[in-house]
């Protein structure tokens, strides 16, 4: 523990479960922790609001009905910004110019050519002789996304030429970022992503037009992905590039130096540690010696087994997100920690006593005049409203001191937004552009870009030093309960039955962001969750699923960044992104994902009275049915998507527990939608049935299901029971990782294969990626068939651990047991059931493995003649 005078009181520095913990000496902290996290954000009464300074901006673009996204940034010659901005209206994106004119920002013509779509990531840099060039990523025709340029003229008033493209290579070229280095060079770098591999990229240009360098390749990926890479400049010729990689199989910080000729030096490792340490943003000192950087800084173990009991204690791919800034000779490349600026976050509420838990985000990193480092950033309080500002600090590097943050007033909005801050060469002053919708809480709003002015000249109140390590390297305490080891990469899985081949293939589109209202500043963000599907859960596709109302309504422009996020990082035949969102319909319905096969998909949202209000393309509701009158209840939904026409399923989740389903409220599921149920989610438990066994893996030790009341309604077998056919899927939920594994066994990886083996019932559900072959007569399990003769059953498994039971379930109740020898991974075994009588019958697989991982197959139909 540490005593650290923080603001006006002393404030006790407490690991706690890897959340740092901040609370004032006469606080009660365990309480009001405990307390904090039943209530969450939007119920607690204690309002925080920015503490004593507000930087307001002195202009801002925030038209109605239009959002003004993304902005990129930097200053001409004369001290006057130019900025470009995606515009997103009518339902498309296009990238813009914003004049300042009297003051004003004024949105010009687009820089974008005709009939593009989809933009992403703008950026913007100086070159020699007043012009600026912008660099963007925007979505082809034939489904990838390539990097394009455009010059615009000295006063920003006008683009110059044609837009150019950069790339054409295949695959996904995405996260670019340029500058221009002392020489007058412009760089590009930017995120490369084909057959699931994330490498960097670099190219260069200069003269008029801009002649660009061939590509180089910084790093290919080949041990781990590389993400997210930015730029920097020293005194010499090489591009100096920040990137993150997983190569470590854990994200750690890297710089690479890159020769105009292309040579590429040795990775220099910034921050490698076992923590999550990413998404960094370098700057150069005046003399080009020194870089300084600033990165995010996450739990231990990022993305690996999190489940319902440690979900208790706090956890998430996004827990305690702090900000760490280090310091980089650039001659000896010795690396000196320098501050954890997430001490700074007491200063930014009214009443620092409230301070528990909270995110610091996205850096900028810029330096003034008199070699001030200063950093930008998002934050977000557990306790406060439920969104992210942004603040910024500055550092004096003789004294180690850092002024008292201050925050950039209008500047609420999500997590996932650069603010980029450009240097006056007129007068010194600072300008940092940001996007905000001005939203109270979480619900979001028309978009708007504002402008703020920052003099470094004058006088700020010093907190002091920070200290670099808050937690003291203190290892978490949040540890597996069995830790197994991951299945290699390429162990992959086929099954060969009637003359074909299906491939198994694992995948999770239940997954929580900051769209969502819960957990805040826990579940992370879009880009953060494919992070870890591609990285370190291994999975071969997913979805996000925000929720359309809980707390906040899902809006239209949210449901679009959610499927061009998907878009960005879609590789069919090696990772597959899906569309989707949930409907968190109270019992007796329950829960349920909505997933597309294409994008554009309706918000089809619970309330009729915000489906007929906000629905793009809304269609005339029916009469209002059901228990609940004001929602639009199941089977209207499937009407209505049907009526929408796009190919769509729908996956119940949750269905036994208070907030669930009871499945006697249906006459029937429509098997156009619905075939699959989420038996398992890793941040609750298993849905199977009362009596069965829950997997200790996640629970925390052994433990049988027991559901009352209405809770016992919601079961799987309960289900099964009422004949409704509905295989076995897996998805995560809040705060769960690497724990939930939905199984499909497709002919070939992509977005049809794998809804036309979700609606075949060709799927399983696992706590870890166990392979199951389960068949009876020939066909496959989810099928349905008739027999006159005896059910010939065939199973195959191989574990990730030796395996301790194998169940074979009838009419849900245990069939037949079989308890391999000790250590064995495999089983396999052809079983003949000579007993059953004419009648219907349903066959499952349960698995259990002796390091409490647990799988279970789809059901088989079979009528016995």
């Amino acid at each position: 523990m540490i005593l650290k005078r923080l603001s006006p009181t002393w404030f006790l520095v407490i690991p706690v479960v890897g959340v740092l913990a901040v609370t004032a000496l006469q606080d009660t902290s365990a309480q009001k922790e405990e307390r904090a996290e039943k209530v969450g954000p939007k119920n607690n009464k204690k309002k925080n609001t920015p503490h004593i300074t507000v930087t307001a901006p002195f202009t801002e673009l925030n038209q109605p009905g239009i959002h003004e996204d993304f902005p990129a940034m930097c200053i001409n010659d004369e001290g006057k910004p130019i900025v470009v901005f995606i515009d997103h209206s009518g339902g498309v994106d296009s990238l813009k110019i914003a004049d300042l004119v009297n003051g004003k920002l004024k949105p010009l013509g687009p820089i974008s050519a005709e009939g593009v779509t989809n933009i992403t990531q703008p950026c913007l840099t100086p070159l020699l002789g007043g012009r600026h060039l912008c660099v963007w990523s925007q979505l082809q025709e034939n489904g990838q996304w390539d990097l394009w340029a455009r010059v615009i003229g000295r006063h920003g008033k006008a683009a110059l030429g044609r837009p150019v493209r950069l790339t054409s290579s295949p695959g996904n070229d995405i996260f670019p970022d340029v500058g221009t280095d002392r020489h007058g060079k412009v760089w590009v770098t930017w995120q490369h992503f084909e057959n699931r591999v994330a490498s960097v990229m670099a190219k260069h240009g200069e003269g008029s037009p801009v002649k660009w360098s061939d590509a180089i390749t910084v790093t290919n990926g080949d041990k781990g992905g590389d993400w997210e890479p930015r730029l920097a400049f020293g005194a010499g010729e090489e591009a100096l590039i920040v990137f993150d990689s997983y190569r470590a199989e854990d994200f750690d910080l890297y710089l690479i130096k890159v020769a105009p000729e292309g040579s590429v030096s040795d990775p220099i490792a910034l921050a490698q540690t076992g923590r999550y340490e990413a998404r960094g943003e370098a700057a150069a000192s005046r003399d080009g010696k020194t870089l300084w950087v600033a990165y995010e800084d996450g739990v231990e173990r990022w993305g690996k087994d999190l489940g319902s009991e440690w979900r208790k204690k706090g956890g998430g791919l996004h827990h305690d997100r702090q900000l760490k800034v280090i310091k980089v000779d650039l001659e000896t490349d010795e690396i000196e920690k320098v501050a954890d600026v997430t001490a700074l976050l007491p200063d930014l509420v009214a009443d620092p006593q409230s301070v528990t838990t909270g995110a610091i985000d996205v850096p900028e990193v810029i330096v003034d005049r008199e070699g001030h480092p200063w950093v930008f950033f998002r934050y977000s309080l557990f306790n406060g409203p439920g969104n992210w500002q942004v603040a910024y600090s500055r550092l004096d590097p003789d004294t180690g001191d850092w002024t008292k943050p201050e925050t950039l007033g209008k500047s609420a909005y999500c997590l996932d937004r650069r603010s980029p801050v450009s240097l006056s060469p007129t007068d010194g002053t600072l300008i940092v552009a940001y996007a905000s919708d001005l939203r109270k809480g979480k619900q979001a709003a028309d978009c708007g870009i504002f402008l703020a002015k920052i003099d470094p000249a004058n006088q700020r109140e010093s907190v002091g030093p920070m200290p670099f390590s808050l937690l003291q390297e203190a290892p978490s305490l949040l540890e597996p309960y069995n830790d197994t080891a991951e299945r290699d990469r390429g162990d992959k899985h086929t099954w060969e039955i009637n003359d074909e081949t299906y491939h198994l293939v694992w995948g999770d589109f239940h997954r929580h962001t900051d769209f969502s209202n819960c957990r805040t500043t826990d579940d992370g963000c879009i880009t953060e969750h494919y992070r870890y599907a591609i990285e370190a859960g291994g999975l071969d596709f997913l979805g996000t699923s925000d929720h359309t109302e809980v707390g906040k309504r899902y809006t239209e422009y949210e449901w679009w960044q959610t499927q061009k996020q998907a878009d960005l990082f879609h590789n069919s035949g090696s990772f597959v992104s899906l569309y989707a969102y949930e409907r968190e319909q109270k019992y007796p319905y329950g829960h349920r994902n909505v997933l597309f096969l294409e994008r554009g998909g309706p918000l089809i949202y619970i309330k009729r009275r915000n489906y007929e209000q906000f629905t793009e393309g809304a269609l005339p509701l029916p009469p209002p049915d059901g228990d609940i009158l004001g929602d639009i209840p199941p089977w209207q939904l499937w009407d209505l998507l049907r009526a929408h026409g796009q190919r769509a399923m729908t996956v119940e989740h949750t269905s036994a527990g208070p907030m669930g389903t009871d499945w006697n409220k249906y006459e029937r599921l429509d098997r156009e939608f619905e075939n699959v149920l989420e038996v398992f989610q890793g941040s609750r438990e298993s849905s199977e049935g009362n009596g069965a066994p829950q997997p200790p893996i996640v629970v925390g030790g052994p433990k049988v299901s027991s559901f009352k009341g209405n809770s016992a309604n919601g079961t799987w077998q309960v289900a099964l029971g009422l004949e409704h056919r509905l295989g076995a899927f897996a998805s995560s939920d809040h705060r769960s990782n690497n724990i939930s594994y939905g199984g499909v066994y497709v002919k070939e990886l992509n977005r049809k294969e794998i809804f036309d083996a979700i609606d075949a019932r060709r799927t399983a559900a696992a706590t870890d990626k166990i392979f199951m072959e389960f068949s009876c007569n020939g066909h496959l399990m989810g099928e349905e068939f008739d027999t006159s003769e005896a059910p010939s059953i065939k199973i195959k498994i191989h574990g990730t651990a030796p395996i301790r039971k194998v169940t074979l379930i009838r009419n849900e109740q245990n069939y037949e047991v079989w308890e391999p020898s000790p250590q064995e991974f495999d089983f396999s075994i052809s079983f003949k059931d000579e007993k059953p009588k004419p009648g219907k019958y349903r066959y499952y697989l349960r698995v259990e493995q002796i390091d409490g991982n647990m799988g279970w197959t789809s059901p088989l139909w079979v009528n016995v003649k």
